[in-house]
């Protein structure tokens, strides 16, 4: 495992860190306090116990987002070390970001049978949300911008696809050699 390897860990464990303390300290006073604005007309504090994803889709599917979360949490830790050597750093870090935020929710499904939800915009009509969500959010927005706007970004994801094969290997059923045969004259 390399140093970078380690460190997108790290991201990920504070990240699942941060969203159990940020949920912790702040949703006991709403459950009894009720809703607070934080910044008026802005942003505030909101309790919601979502037994969905976001925006409510898959209500009351807790096992199915349990074990589906934690397939794609054990997909997202294989990328991460696989990738590591060739994959522009800000994938792997987009990867870590929502790996801390699959877990950080994944532990409230488990727990609770619930993702506690408690962000909420005062200025539109928008799902509460959590620390957890965010960190989804901007890693996969992360990922994206790196792969689209940057040229190393794009390379690494035209190696990905590329279905050529590999230097070495041999041509596929069909295919013709890409090397010049010699003439039997030469």
């Amino acid at each position: 495992m390399t140093i970078f390897t380690a460190v997108s860990f790290i991201i990920s464990a504070l990240v699942a860190a941060a969203d159990q303390l940020t949920k912790a300290l702040i949703c006991p006073g709403l459950v009894t306090g009720g809703p607070r604005s934080v910044i008026p007309g802005l942003i505030g504090f909101e309790y919601v116990r979502n037994t969905g994803m976001a925006w409510g889709l898959l209500k009351n599917a807790r096992v199915f987002l349990i074990v589906f979360s934690i397939l794609a949490s054990l997909a997202m830790i294989w990328l991460m070390i696989k990738l590591v050597k060739n994959a522009p750093r800000g994938v792997i870090i987009g990867f870590a970001l929502v790996l801390g935020g699959a877990v950080g929710n994944i532990i409230d499904r488990i727990a609770l049978g619930y993702v506690r939800d408690f962000i909420a915009f005062e200025f539109i009509e928008f799902p509460v949300f959590n620390v957890a969500d965010v960190a989804v959010t901007l890693g996969a927005a992360l990922i994206v911008i790196v792969l689209v706007f940057t040229k190393r970004g794009r390379a690494f994801f035209g190696e990905l696809i590329k279905d050529e094969p590999k230097e070495g290997s041999a041509p596929a059923e069909g295919e013709a050699k890409n090397e010049k045969e010699p003439d039997a004259g030469e």
